[in-house]
């Protein structure tokens, strides 16, 4: 019977590390949280319910936030961790994404023997990965400590699962400079690779062999790519990636994902964004509503909501959307920035430029933020001069006028 109590190995403002001990004491698995899922430590940390359920013991590393793990008193954190993981017959890290980064990094100092990362990057810090375009607000607010974040060391062998056409493959072959890893490729899976393991079944088996050591890295990519074809994540991933000048091919790629899983946000979110390329607003606004449903109402869910709204028409619904989402979150500067750009275009100019003051203040390295906030006071200016010229413009035709016909009472004075 599996145990279900919590003991807190670590615990400080920036980290909570939690042990789920369970009958077979002599596994341990180490889980970092991926992004996203940060910011409060009353909650299970990544996979703790999955693996406990399945009489895993974990071990579990919650973060204050999206930080990739840069906190000063990290290392300490790890020894105690590793106090808790030493003499374990196998230990293994696990994580996906933010979390895989530290799956990798972090091994070593665990004593782990495996470790299983699912589309990790390499690192987030600009000056290593300049081609990476996402979470460039964190990249560039998070502090990149270089005894975290220097060059890889891990003894563990990773299984690296990935999708290399996106730019999680760059990340991968700068982890492979570095250290001997197995990577498994799968095409168009997106990202995280998590999601795809989790539509096809197979998390749970990879998991399992590769903690209890029969791993076979050959026979695991057959099982994987196998299905991947058919797989709603694969088909919706395709969708996604059409170009703009096939928009009918991108709706019915992830109209076929939609239907193959319906009660799923993503697919639902992805038919959407491509209804609205191909200017289906009617279809694709319903979708939307109901992907924001179904995942609780996430931004990255809400704001192309808004765009669609915008797109179709409704700039006041797409304003009022805006206006809640900088509401319920506040540090989020892209929001922000959408917010000052429908500002703008209901002509509250004031406004606008007052919003995306807060925009670039909230991502003050980020040059675009910077730039439209240039755009929009530029543009203030050269209104109030065209406002100004037409003033005296109509002024100097008023005195023209007053010169040329002289008021009544000047003419009734002057016939005295």
């Amino acid at each position: 019977m599996m145990e279900s109590r919590q003991e807190v190995v670590y615990a400080s403002e920036n980290l909570l590390v939690r042990q789920r001990p369970s009958h077979r004491p002599d596994l341990l698995v180490v889980t970092f949280d991926h992004y996203g899922i940060t910011g409060r430590f009353d909650r299970p940390g990544f996979a703790e319910d999955f693996l406990a359920s399945r009489g895993i013991s974990v071990l579990t590393f919650l973060g204050r936030g999206n930080d990739w793990y840069q906190y000063p008193d990290m290392r300490d954190a790890l020894a105690a961790a590793r106090t808790v993981a030493a003499g374990r017959r196998r230990v293994m890290t696990y994580g996906s994404s933010m979390g895989g980064y530290a799956a990798i990094r972090f091994a070593d100092a665990l004593g782990a023997q495996a470790c299983l990362a699912l589309s990790p990057q390499y690192s987030l810090d600009p000056r290593k990965v300049p081609f990476e375009r996402r979470w460039g607000d964190d990249a560039n607010r998070i502090a990149w400590r270089p005894e975290l974040d220097g060059t890889i060391r891990c003894a563990a062998d990773p299984v690296i699962v990935y999708d290399p056409a996106s730019s999680d493959g760059a990340h991968v072959r700068l982890i492979e400079a570095d250290i001997a890893c197995r990577g498994i490729a799968l095409p168009y899976t997106a990202h995280p690779a998590t999601t795809f393991l989790q539509s096809i079944g197979a998390l749970a088996g990879l998991i399992g062999d590769m903690l209890d050591g029969t791993f076979d890295l050959a026979a695991a990519a057959r099982s994987l790519d196998a299905p991947r074809k058919n797989d709603p994540i694969y088909l919706s991933e395709l969708a996604r990636r059409q170009p703009a000048w096939r928009p009918r091919l991108g709706v019915a790629l992830a109209q076929r994902a939609a239907d193959r899983s319906p009660g799923t946000d993503l697919l639902l979110h992805i038919l959407a964004s491509k209804l609205a390329a191909a200017g289906r607003y009617a279809e694709a606004l319903p979708a939307h509503a109901r992907a924001r449903r179904l995942s609780g109402d996430i931004p990255c869910y809400a704001l192309p909501h808004a765009h669609t709204l915008a797109q179709s028409g409704d700039l006041a619904g797409a304003l009022a959307l805006a206006r809640q989402l900088a509401a319920r979150h506040p540090g989020d500067a892209h929001i922000h920035h959408f917010l000052s750009h429908m500002l703008w275009r209901t002509k509250q100019r004031r406004k606008a430029v007052a919003v995306a003051k807060q925009a670039f203040r909230l991502s003050p390295h980020d040059p675009f933020f910077r730039s439209v906030l240039n755009q929009y006071r530029w543009s203030r200016l050269r209104l109030r001069a065209r406002w100004a010229m037409r003033f005296a413009d109509s002024l100097r035709e008023q005195l023209r006028r007053a010169a040329v016909t002289p008021p009544d009472r000047w003419v009734s004075w002057y016939r005295r």
